[in-house]
Formats: C-alpha cells, sequence, structure tokens
C-alpha cells in the first residue's frame, strides 16, 4: 500500500462530497474532482520528469493548487520535498542542490528565493508566462491515470529538512511505511470520518499537512487558509463550522485573545490540536474555560511524525492530562533511556524519550555519522526529557541539552516557564543557561512583558524565589519587545540567547 491509496479509499466512500475549500478565493473541489486532478498532475509530473517517480520539490503557501502538488507527488510515488519560505536564497539554493529535483512546484511570491534554480519550474498561478502552471498541466492531462510503480515500504516517499539553516542541509528520509504509519495513526487516535471539517491554517508542507491524508482517507473536507491571522483563523473556524484544526501555540494564544474579546460558539469543533512546540498549564486551561472541552495536543518530530503520542480534545479536558504531550500512538512504542544509557520502560521514571518502530524515519540524507548518533538499536533518541506515566501518557520536561545544570542541581527550563507563565505581567519566556565559574552554569531569561505593566528585573526575581526557590531562580532578566518566531510559530532560541549575550545587535522578525 501507497500513501495516495488512503485518498483513493476515502474518494471511493464519498465521491461527491467536498473535498476541499479554499475560503480567500470562493473555490471548492469534491473528492472525485480533486482525486482526477491529482491523478492528471501526476501523469503530467511524470511526463515533465521522464520518470516514473519524480522528486518534487514545494516552496509555496496553502492553496487548492499547492494541496495538488503533494497529492499528485504521491499518485506518482514520487518523493516529496517541502521547502520552507521563511529561509534565504542561499539556504533554499543549498537545499535544492542537496536533493536535485526533477520538478519545482513553487508560488511566484517566493521566486526570488530561487534565483539560482535553473531547473523545471510549475507555477500555483492561475496564469504565467513562461512557465507551465498546476491549471494548465490539469487541462492538458485531464482524464489521465499515472503509471503505478511497485515500491518496496523502505524506499523513500519524502524528503523533509530539519535542524538549522547553516552548514549541510539535513535531510530526513521517510519511507512509505514511515508515512503510512503516521496516517493510519492519526486516523485511529482522532477518529475522522466523511463529516470532519479540517482548518489547514499553518503550511501544509510542514506540521500541518500530516492531517492532509488522515482527513482526506476518511471522507472528510479540508479548509485551506494561506497565513491567516489570528482574528481570520477564528472567523473560518466558526463560519465553516470546523471540527478540527492544528495549529503551533503561539497561534493558539492569538486565537485565545481574540475569544476572550470576540466570544463565538463553536458547536461542531472536537479537537482544537496545538503541536510543534509544548504549552504553559495557563495556556491550557485558558483555553479549555473559553473554547470548552476541545484542547488535544500531538507530540512528534520531523523523524518520528506524528503520531509518537497525541491527546483528543476530550482527553484534553481532564485535568490529569493538562499538560501531557498525549498517550503513547498506537504504532509507536515509547520508553526513556536512563542515565547509564539502559531502555527503560518502568512508568513514571524520567530519562531521555526514544521511540521505536515503523513511524520512524529512515536516516539523514547523506549523512551516515548523523544517523547513527540518533538512531541506535532500533530506537530513535529524540533528545526530549520526560516520562511516560502509568496509563501510557507522555509528559515533556524539556531538551537534553536544554537542562541547565547550576551547584550540581539539575533545572530544567519549562519547568520554570511554567511558573512564570503564570505571573500576570509576563507575555512570553524563554529559560536558558549561561557558563559561571561559581555555578558551572547559571540560570537566566529572556522575557516579554505585557505593555504598559512596568515590570521590574528585582520583582521577577523575588517571584522566581518565592515560587521556586533560589537555586531555579533566574539571575538575570533580558527584557525584550518580542520573540523572533519562524513561519510555523516556533520561538527562534538559538537568536534570542544570542541577542542577549550580545552575539547579535537586534532581533528580526
Amino acid at each position: 500500500m501507497q500513501p495516495f491509496d488512503f485518498f483513493v479509499r476515502g474518494a471511493r466512500l464519498a465521491p461527491q462530497r467536498c473535498a476541499v475549500i479554499e475560503p480567500a478565493s470562493g473555490r471548492s473541489l469534491t473528492h472525485g474532482e480533486l482525486l482526477a486532478q491529482s491523478r492528471a498532475l501526476a501523469v503530467a509530473f511524470q511526463d515533465l520528469a521522464a520518470t516514473r517517480r519524480p522528486v518534487v520539490a514545494i516552496l509555496a503557501g496553502n492553496s487548492i493548487e499547492m494541496l495538488t502538488g503533494i497529492l499528485a507527488t504521491y499518485a506518482s510515488a514520487g518523493v516529496l520535498v517541502p521547502l520552507t519560505p521563511t529561509l534565504v536564497e542561499t539556504d533554499i539554493a543549498r537545499q535544492l542542490d542537496c536533493v536535485k529535483p526533477d520538478l519545482l512546484l513553487f508560488d511566484p511570491a517566493y521566486k526570488d528565493l530561487l534565483v539560482s534554480y535553473h531547473g523545471q519550474r510549475i507555477s500555483t498561478a492561475a496564469r504565467a508566462d513562461h512557465v507551465e502552471t498546476v491549471a494548465r498541466l490539469v487541462g492538458r492531462y485531464a482524464a489521465t491515470m499515472p503509471a503505478r510503480s511497485n515500491v518496496y515500504l523502505a524506499e523513500t516517499v519524502a524528503i523533509k529538512f530539519t535542524g538549522g539553516s547553516s552548514g549541510a542541509p539535513k535531510g530526513v528520509l521517510q519511507s512509505f511505511r514511515c508515512i503510512n504509519t503516521m496516517v493510519a495513526s492519526l486516523m485511529m487516535v482522532y477518529g475522522f470520518d466523511a463529516d470532519e471539517r479540517f482548518v489547514v491554517a499553518p503550511p501544509m508542507t510542514h506540521g500541518a499537512g500530516t492531517f492532509v491524508l488522515p482527513v482526506l482517507g476518511a471522507g472528510g473536507c479540508l479548509i485551506v487558509m494561506n497565513k491567516p491571522s489570528a482574528a481570520q483563523l477564528h472567523e473560518v473556524l466558526h463560519a465553516q463550522r470546523a471540527t478540527s484544526t492544528w495549529i503551533p501555540p503561539t497561534l493558539l494564544h492569538k486565537l485565545l485573545e481574540v475569544q476572550k474579546t470576540a466570544q463565538a460558539e463553536f458547536p461542531a469543533l472536537r479537537n482544537l490540536l496545538y503541536g510543534g512546540a509544548p504549552c504553559t498549564l495557563n495556556l491550557i486551561r485558558e483555553t479549555i474555560a473559553h473554547f470548552g472541552p476541545v484542547l488535544g495536543a500531538t507530540y512528534g518530530l520531523t523523524e518520528a511524525p506524528v503520531i509518537m503520542a497525541g491527546l483528543t480534545g476530550a482527553e484534553g479536558a481532564l485535568p490529569e492530562n493538562q499538560g501531557s504531550a498525549g498517550r503513547v500512538g498506537p504504532l509507536a512504542c515509547v520508553a526513556v533511556l536512563d542515565a547509564d544509557g539502559r531502555v527503560d520502560m518502568t512508568p513514571g521514571k524520567p530519562g531521555e524519550i526514544i521511540v521505536s518502530g515503523d513511524l520512524l524515519m529512515s536516516g539523514y540524507l547523506n549523512m551516515p555519522e548523523q544517523t547513527r548518533t540518533v538512531l541506535r538499536d532500533g530506537w530513535f533518541h529524540t533528545g526530549d526529557l520526560g516520562y511516560v506515566d502509568e496509563r501510557g501518557f507522555v509528559f515533556i520536561k524539556g531538551r537534553s541539552k536544554d537542562v541547565v545544570i547550576s551547584g550540581g542541581f539539575n533545572v530544567y527550563p519549562s519547568d520554570v516557564e511554567e511558573v512564570y507563565a503564570q505571573h500576570e505581567h509576563v507575555a512570553e519566556c524563554l529559560v536558558f543557561g549561561v557558563a559561571d565559574e561559581v555555578w558551572g552554569e547559571r540560570v537566566e531569561m529572556a522575557v516579554v512583558p505585557i505593555p504598559g505593566k512596568g515590570i521590574q528585573e528585582a520583582d521577577l526575581i523575588a517571584y522566581g524565589k518565592q515560587h521556586l526557590g533560589s537555586v531555579r531562580t533566574p539571575k538575570a532578566i533580558h527584557f525584550m519587545d518580542h520573540f523572533p518566531k519562524n513561519e510555523l510559530g516556533k520561538v527562534n532560541k538559538r537568536q534570542i540567547v544570542d541577542t542577549v549575550l550580545g552575539k547579535h545587535p537586534q532581533v528580526e522578525t
């Protein structure tokens, strides 16, 4: 079985039901229409690339055309290579040179990132001169079927870049088995069906895209938005009677602020999911108070894509589950590595979280040494610290490299951030360690204060000593106007730390 077969199944279940809606343009396609267009574009890909299994890179914003391109790549059993528009041109060039795609599907808005690329291009625009477009190719190859390749499940179907943008690109190799496992797991955990109306707000080429095949495979509908504001997302969730969505915590925080000032009812909403980063308990509880028992979670990495663990909205409403990354996924095995480097599945035992099973990547592209570092004896080492309780719920305490060892004590940044996130004058905070001759490392913190409150460093230090004790209280507070974030809403921790330590003159948005 191949990933595209999930979509074929869903289309056969409900060919006349709506498969995708684009609120900004008012366009929509049924399952039957989207299936036919995806197949036609897949034939075009195979023809233009002169191979049954083309390597297709995508640099575009969310749209029906981009969705069709993703599905067409799967339909041809090709290799999908999502690119991130927030990178600079040299990084995009380095990644393209690394994978050497047969085709590039691009949004004209990002053409300045492609000045050094001279391969075949296909535009998502309705009209374009001197370059093929999705619309023209779909029309030209209408009613055709792509050649089906017989593949081994261990073969690569996607290459996704992760990590920093400097140096050699780190491309994660995801196999047919890996993607199939991810899709099946998501369908089982969240119970998608033909009545599903899932809002895709963050980039489909990344976290939000993991829900495309699970929703379509159940006969459900995707509501596609491109870079929506929190207010726009709030409106669409209400107007479209959405049942689910997935967003990063930063967007969740903004969505909550909109709901506080513009209360709306969401009777159909079941799963308001977050992922990509942890949420504070304060944000979790406030979201449930204002949206109801709908806040769920996902836990995974590019190397072990969603879903290592997951939490439905109904489960997330239970107090004992709040702050959890979710229950271990149905097709994953999660354990911890103890201090002696042994695999330990004892409930509640803390350590580095590791995962095994068919969900794992095959490795990093052309990086055998880096692959061996994280894939050992069938286990992927996540770098996350935490534990799995007796019910199978995963709790994350932080990153192993983020642990601050101060005066012989382990200080987990997430513990400190959790306490300060509840301070009435703190909008955002980030804790890190700084080398210290006396302590080994000392705890420091960057803070974005709520405007107009006039909070002082001494006030926050006193607050920390009261709630955390002296060891875990930051020795210095660095005030900032905002935290830089990428397109996925993740905080750029390295840039913040470098900025407050004087390595960067300013923070860029």
